[in-house]
């Protein structure tokens, strides 16, 4: 590619120099005619041509060719033709050998708008007006809700074609930004091992995160710090009603489990919430704490009778 460019601005140059012998170049209308790739030999030829004609991306019903021919058009040994395109929305570059059976397809080259901004493909790296601060937009304005919409795909042994998918939505808090790993370029069809949502919500080993922070799989981890709005010491304040044992042993007998500590079904249905469990667990091991201690004084005052007993 920096070939073409050196190749057109040495001839735009050289044209330059010898504007007294020829001050313009002429330009051929075969607008109607799809050319092989042998058509000229050792020139530089520019044609008027219709985009569509010429199967060209971009915009606008006319678009002008400009195409390098550095060797005669019977053999390939001085290797491709080169072939440049203006039409409304940019310059547009192709090549192939001179006994090609047809051109390569056709791909922009790097432009940049008034603004500032500079567009590749559906990808443009915008600028902030004012600033020298710049972004890179991905996508369509106009991309189906629910249906990949951009995609940033990386190769290399062992990941090819890992990358991120984008999924636009209509509601704006279900939105998703998918990370896989492998397979084809469409990404999409790879199993997501993160989500990242719309409404903050993060996945990781699944899709549609509910929370903040959704695992499907194991956590491991030197610490974790969960914040408590409260705690379990009220048990031994003096105006807790402590339930006596019996009280307990009826409601395990009638409920199956403690009172105030979820059963088995609430528990596989809905999960335990950390905190909230410790802080449960806590009050039941405060209860018994309280409970053992009064065993041990009524322990000690049976013991205190025994000896009165038998000394008498």
């Amino acid at each position: 590619m920096k070939m073409i460019i050196l190749i057109f601005g040495v001839f735009i140059y050289t044209s330059i120099s010898n504007a007294q012998a020829a001050a313009t170049i002429t330009i051929n209308d075969t607008r109607s005619v799809n050319d092989a790739p042998n058509f000229s030999s050792y020139s530089i030829r520019a044609d008027f041509k219709e985009r569509s004609i010429i199967g060209l991306p971009g915009s606008g019903f006319y678009s002008t060719s400009l195409t390098f021919s550095p060797w005669g058009s019977t053999e390939n040994s001085g290797d491709k033709n080169h072939q440049l395109n203006f039409n409304n929305d940019g310059i547009f570059y192709r090549n192939a050998y001179p006994l090609d059976s047809q051109w390569g397809g056709w791909g922009q080259l790097l432009m940049t708008d008034a603004n500032g901004n500079t567009r590749i493909g559906s990808m443009i790296v915008k600028k902030n007006p004012g600033t020298n601060d710049s972004h890179i937009y991905f996508g369509d304005l106009v991309a189906v809700s629910g249906q990949p919409s951009s995609k940033i795909c990386f190769g290399g042994y062992g990941i090819q074609n890992a990358g991120f998918v984008w999924i636009p939505n209509s509601s704006l808090d279900k939105g998703k930004l998918l990370l896989s790993f492998g397979g084809s370029d469409g990404v999409i069809g790879n199993e997501a091992k993160v989500t990242f949502q719309s409404n903050g919500h993060v996945g990781i080993g699944t899709t549609n995160p509910k929370n903040e922070l959704d695992v499907k799989g194991t956590i491991h981890s030197q610490e974790v710090k969960v914040d408590m709005k409260d705690w379990s010491d009220f048990v031994f304040k003096k105006e807790y009603n402590l339930p006596t044992l019996e009280e307990v042993e009826k409601h395990i007998a009638e409920k199956g489990h403690l009172e105030n500590i979820p059963n088995e079904e609430e528990v596989l249905r809905n999960g335990i919430n950390l905190g909230e469990m410790n802080a449960k667990l806590l009050q039941k091991i405060e209860e018994l704490t309280l409970y053992m201690i009064e065993m041990k004084k009524e322990n000690v005052e049976m013991k205190n009778r025994l000896i009165k007993l038998e000394s008498k």
